[in-house]
């Protein structure tokens, strides 16, 4: 066999040292895994708790050996809402609408004394006192003096008692004149209207063809 040359030697080594030098820059080109990348790829990932504010949930962490981490930000207090229940507003009572007030049963000047038999006397105050329906006078009078006025009146009526008496208490009560029951003869009935130092005294009897009655008022004029 025969040996080879001193020239293919010389070759055979270049190719060697070409083929050791590519491999050599291909190593240097390949990146090279820091210690921090592979303990974390090492190291399976666990959630972090979120009060700790570390991973794993830990009660602190530190940061590079030796040094303590930083402080962990306290959650911000969120806004607070009351749950108090507030009492409700005092209703309002509506308002009364005005009220006209009573007129007063007579007022000045009061007419001169006057009597008549089997009609009103003159300056009777019929608006006050106003015969029944159905009546048939007998005697009226009228007596003024520093301010008062009396009035009688006394007539029959077909009515009965119970219509006179409802008659009067309907007409009296427009003066704010309200009654209450008062002492009578027997077989007769009586009432008492007043009001602020005014009086009218009803008597009513049982008669033929239906009543007598009688009216005595004593009346201060306003104004």
């Amino acid at each position: 066999m025969k040996r080879p040359s001193q020239r293919t030697w010389i070759i055979l080594g270049l190719s060697a040292d070409a083929i050791n030098a590519a491999g050599a820059f291909a190593l240097s080109q390949a990146p090279v895994p820091t210690p921090a990348s592979v303990a974390g790829s090492a190291a399976p990932s666990t959630p972090s708790s979120p009060h700790s504010g570390t991973p794993g949930g830990g009660s602190g962490s530190t940061g590079p050996k030796g040094s303590p981490a930083a402080p962990t930000t306290p959650p911000v207090a969120s806004k607070r809402f009351t749950t108090e229940v507030l009492p409700a507003a005092p209703a309002t009572a509506p308002a009364l609408p005005a009220s006209n007030p009573l007129p007063y049963p007579v007022k000045a000047p009061l007419p001169p004394s006057a009597s008549a038999v089997g009609k009103l006397a003159a300056g009777y105050p019929a608006g006050v006192l106003p015969q029944a329906p159905g009546s048939t006078i007998a005697t009226s009078a009228i007596a003024s003096q520093s301010g008062h006025l009396q009035v009688t009146l006394t007539a029959a009526s077909t009515q009965q008692v119970v219509d006179i008496v409802a008659f009067y208490r309907a007409e009296l009560a427009k003066y704010g004149m309200y009654d209450s029951a008062s002492p009578a003869l027997s077989g007769s009935t009586s009432a008492v209207f007043k009001r602020d130092g005014n009086s009218v005294t009803l008597t009513v009897s049982p008669a033929k063809g239906g009543t007598t009655y009688a009216l005595y008022g004593a009346f201060t004029a306003a104004g």
